[in-house]
């Protein structure tokens, strides 16, 4: 659920901050949308898997997940932007999918400068003026700070109850020993 909540903050998000009234309208322009997340060879490197097939399953068909470091495979800049062209599109709107747009968004995604940088792979293919980087995490989307206080909370109470639970459970001892 909380992916579902993501990935429609942040498609939302890409849209109100672009030239296009929908995502279809962007769709139609041959716009994808991609974002583009750290990556891990940890196994947690299934979160963009399933961040993708969210996106696929809620039918954004324009947007793409990848990473900086290529994990899981087949999530780098070039493999993603093979993806992006073999599903027609030809302009691109990059995104952080991180929680702060940070390092790797200012220069991993975005320095036009560095060669390897996500805008320069894009834009050497598809013509610079037909990518355009959108730097802002997902930290500051409402919907994604309310799944944190959301998450917060349940943690909290969830404390607070093993609490009461431990306190009863030393008063049982207790009274067990008495008798």
């Amino acid at each position: 659920a909380d992916k579902e909540t993501v990935a429609k903050a942040a498609v939302a998000q890409v849209i109100a901050e672009s030239d296009y009234a929908s995502l279809d309208a962007a769709a139609a322009d041959k716009a994808a949308i991609v974002f583009m997340g750290h990556g891990t060879a940890h196994a947690a490197n299934v979160t963009y898997t399933e961040m993708q097939d969210k996106m696929t399953a809620l039918g954004y068909a324009n947007v793409f997940v990848g990473t900086v470091e290529g994990e899981p495979e087949g999530t780098d800049a070039e493999s993603v932007l093979a993806k992006v062209k073999a599903a027609g599109y030809t302009k691109v709107i990059l995104r952080p999918l991180m929680v702060v747009a940070g390092d790797h968004a200012n220069n991993d995604m975005a320095d036009e400068e560095d060669p390897e940088s996500w805008a320069s792979v894009f834009g050497a293919d598809l013509g610079k003026a037909n990518v355009t980087c959108q730097i802002n995490g997902l930290g500051e989307l409402k919907d994604v700070q309310d799944l944190y206080v959301a998450h917060v909370k349940d943690v909290l109470e969830r404390t607070e109850t093993d609490l009461e639970l431990e306190k009863l459970n030393k008063v049982m001892m207790t009274v067990n020993k008495a008798v």
